[in-house]
């Protein structure tokens, strides 16, 4: 019977558990859904019980786990000392029958104690273990349930940013379409020669210039300085209006002449058309922030389209100046007025 209490408080209450709080391997070979006991036990009163603290409000904790491991060397010691044998492995019947010294009262006293400790702290703490275990499998499971639907996310944006390029690459066929018939038109109307190599070659300079202006910006104002590390510079001036776009390109434009009064213009390269159209729309934020009221950023246009929209400029400081009364603004390239103020007149002069 000492044999298998021995081996029961081994493999089961005292140095099996591991210092985590966590039951070793051994526990979970075979879960235990409720550990109760069939009967309660009196209570014991002895050196050995007296190791033990009751839970405070019946909960279990690793500090409990220290003592009975505590109390059940300190009843194997006595079993040693009883039985003149260092070596607590002796504790089985076989050495058990050869030993005279061991009285009945002795006998019944540490199978009280050991039965004792195992009915009020050991079967609780493998169910503390248990139901930890349990715990934690079911947060693994709502975790693995959160990447999937990560993953699942993923998927979906990479599946739209596939579309998005599909639809830019539609929109740019579509526009040489419209090119090559307009210059076909043109051909058949003045019953000139066909067209010519250079006039295609051009048609399609023009339309991939445009999808590569779609993707640039342009800053004006911005102060040169010597050794200045433009990309950082710009990112800082982005920055003041809350956008953090993925700058592939950044150049000054022109030559840089020592008698000029303005800085060259900065043009940035985008990764793609949104990015730019997002700046543009909080670009006259910049105008709020101290020390940037001269800077100004725009789209990077054609020469064409920087005189055409310089004289619609000219047109409507005319227009405010012949009717002050009324607001003005450029909304999609012309001046549109109204009667009331309206908040985004700085927006459509600033971006137009």
């Amino acid at each position: 019977m000492q044999c298998v209490l021995r081996c029961d408080l081994a493999a089961v209450i005292s140095v099996r558990v591991t210092r985590t709080g966590l039951p070793c391997t051994a526990l979970c070979v075979h879960p235990i859904q409720a550990c109760t006991s069939l009967y309660t036990m009196i209570p014991v009163e002895n050196e050995h019980v007296n190791l033990l603290q009751d839970p405070l409000d019946g909960v279990f904790d690793l500090t409990h786990v220290s003592q009975v491991i505590s109390a059940s060397d300190s009843i194997f010691r006595e079993m040693c000392g009883e039985l003149n044998d260092d070596n607590p492995h002796h504790i089985q019947a076989c050495f058990l029958k050869n030993k005279k010294g061991v009285t009945r009262d002795k006998l019944i006293k540490w199978l009280e104690t050991v039965c004792y400790i195992l009915d009020s702290f050991s079967v609780p703490l493998l169910q503390n273990a248990c139901d930890v275990i349990d715990a934690k499998t079911e947060r693994i499971d709502e975790l693995q349930r959160e990447k999937i639907g990560d993953q699942q996310t993923i998927i979906k944006l990479q599946e739209e940013v596939i579309k998005k390029n599909s639809d830019e690459l539609k929109e740019v066929k579509s526009t040489v379409q419209t090119e090559m018939k307009s210059y076909s038109s043109a051909v058949q109307r003045t019953c000139s020669t066909a067209l010519s190599a250079k006039k295609i070659a051009t048609a399609v300079k023009n339309v991939t210039d445009k999808d590569d202006r779609r993707k640039n910006l342009i800053i004006y104002g911005l102060e040169e300085t010597s050794g200045e590390v433009l990309n950082d510079r710009a990112e800082q001036v982005l920055a003041e209006i809350d956008e953090k776009p993925l700058i592939r390109d950044c150049v000054r434009v022109g030559m840089k002449r020592p008698d000029s009064k303005h800085p060259r213009p900065v043009k940035l390269s985008l990764s793609n058309s949104d990015h730019v159209a997002q700046v543009l729309r909080n670009a006259n934020k910049l105008h709020t922030k101290k020390g940037y009221g001269s800077i100004y950023i725009r789209p990077d246009r054609t020469e064409e389209e920087r005189k055409a929209y310089k004289e619609l400029l000219e047109l409507l400081k005319q227009k405010r100046k012949s009717e002050p009364n009324r607001t003005h603004y450029i909304r999609y390239n012309r001046i549109v007025s109204s009667e009331t103020n309206s908040e985004s007149v700085n927006d459509t002069t600033a971006n137009g």
